[in-house]
C-alpha cells in the first residue's frame, strides 16, 4: 500500500511538473520613470522584466535593482486593442499603481490589495490614468 501512494505521489509531481512547463509565458522589457505600487509594495522607478503567463494569469515584475513582484490577475480580451500593449497605472493622490498589463489585446487585470484600497480611499476624486506604451520581445 505504502509503495502503491507513493507511486501516485509521484505521478502528481511529474503530472504537475508537465503542465507548469506546458504554460508559455511571455517576458517584455519595459522603463517605469516613477515609483509605482503593485502586489502591495512600492516599487522604485527602473527598467523592469515583466513575465506574463497568460494561462495561470501569473504576472512577475523584476527591476535591475534587483526588486520583483508577483501577482495573479484575471484577464480581460480587449478586441479593439488586438495590437496595443501597455501597462495601465491609476494614481491616487501622489502615488501611482499598477492595474493592467495588455499584450496583444489580452488585459491581465490586477485585483486590489490592501495597500492599493487604502489608497483608493485617502483619494477618491483624484484618480488620474496613464498608460504607457511598451515594446514586447
Amino acid at each position: 500500500m505504502k509503495k502503491h501512494i507513493t507511486g501516485l505521489f509521484g505521478l502528481a509531481l511529474l503530472l504537475a511538473a508537465a503542465s507548469a512547463q506546458a504554460q508559455i509565458a511571455q517576458t517584455i522589457q519595459v522603463a517605469i520613470p516613477f515609483p509605482f505600487v503593485t502586489a502591495g509594495q512600492t516599487m522604485p522607478a527602473a527598467d523592469y522584466s515583466l513575465q506574463i503567463t497568460r494561462d495561470s494569469g501569473l504576472v512577475i515584475l523584476s527591476s535591475i535593482t534587483g526588486k520583483s513582484a508577483a501577482q495573479i490577475t484575471t484577464k480581460d480580451y480587449r478586441p479593439k486593442e488586438v495590437e496595443k500593449s501597455y501597462l495601465r497605472f491609476q494614481r491616487y493622490g501622489n502615488t501611482w499603481v499598477l492595474k493592467e498589463v495588455t499584450l496583444g489585446g489580452m488585459a491581465q487585470v490586477l485585483p486590489m490589495g490592501k495597500v492599493e484600497r487604502q489608497l483608493a480611499q485617502v483619494n477618491p476624486s483624484r484618480q488620474q490614468t496613464l498608460m504607457a506604451l511598451v515594446n514586447a520581445h
